[in-house]
């Protein structure tokens, strides 16, 4: 498995050039008299609020013309962990993320990787930390200071909020239902762009059931869409993870 691969299930199983269509009911519309204030009010609301997630689906990676379909048993603990197996009827990959840094191996093989955040920044050409990831899985705004301080304005179907800090993009788009559609960060040639195609009710409150992130680079696009089948919400589980001995490391520097 290349080191990108590897790096980007880790990015959004935990992470286009299209625009999305919102999954708001027939009944919401987009209010453009709300200020940027109210909007945010609304959106914070909404957001998901869980101390574990769990959802077992099935993630599609597309990189270089290649497709690959992968069984997929996700796991958090909120601020504490993402842990991540990837199965074809037998396990094939999993990834263990901590607030410092990840770790994941695969069998075919028998390789690992093991990198801290500043490593991944530098490798993915984006910034990237365990908060981001978090949120990217959990339909929250990446950056939640950024997003306090963007720019709102309207389209037919969504609020869209734009800011650029220190040099990075980012834009925030929300449906009628102030329910995140899609989120987008650029920096320099580094773009990744993550899709909420479709929402679930769970416990009175909105959870992701797909979604669909793309990193875009010199070498290319990979994209990987999540595709969820059971979701559990603030259940008890276990992430157990080791390197296993005798694996072969990935350099990613």
């Amino acid at each position: 498995m290349q080191k990108r691969a590897i790096l980007l299930i880790g990015l959004v199983l935990v992470v286009g050039c299209k625009s999305l269509a919102p999954t708001a009911t027939p009944s919401a519309t987009v209010d453009t008299s709300l200020k940027s204030r109210m909007v945010q009010q609304q959106i914070t609301t909404t957001e998901l609020r869980f101390k574990t997630l769990q959802w077992r689906g099935q993630a599609v990676l597309e990189q270089r013309g290649r497709r690959q379909k992968i069984s997929i048993n996700t796991r958090l603990k909120q601020n504490e962990g993402i842990w991540v197996n990837g199965s074809v009827i037998v396990p094939l990959v999993r990834i263990f993320i901590t607030p410092k840094q990840l770790q994941g191996y695969e069998k075919i093989n028998r390789q690992y990787v093991q990198i801290d955040f500043r490593a991944l920044k530098k490798l993915l050409g984006v910034p990237v930390d365990y908060e981001i990831l978090e949120n990217l899985l959990t339909a929250k705004p990446v950056d939640a200071r950024a997003f306090k301080r963007a720019k709102l304005s309207f389209t037919k179907d969504a609020y869209v909020f734009n800011i650029r800090k220190r040099g990075v993009e980012l834009q925030f788009v929300f449906d009628a239902e102030f329910r995140l559609a899609e989120q987008r960060l650029k920096d320099g040639e580094t773009t990744i762009s993550v899709l909420y195609d479709s929402y679930k009710k769970i416990n009175g409150q909105w959870v992701a059931e797909k979604l669909s992130a793309t990193l875009f680079g010199r070498e290319g696009s990979t994209t990987l869409t999540l595709n969820t089948r059971q979701t559990q919400l603030n259940s008890k589980i276990n992430m157990p993870f080791s390197l296993p001995e005798n694996y072969t490391p990935i350099f990613v520097e």
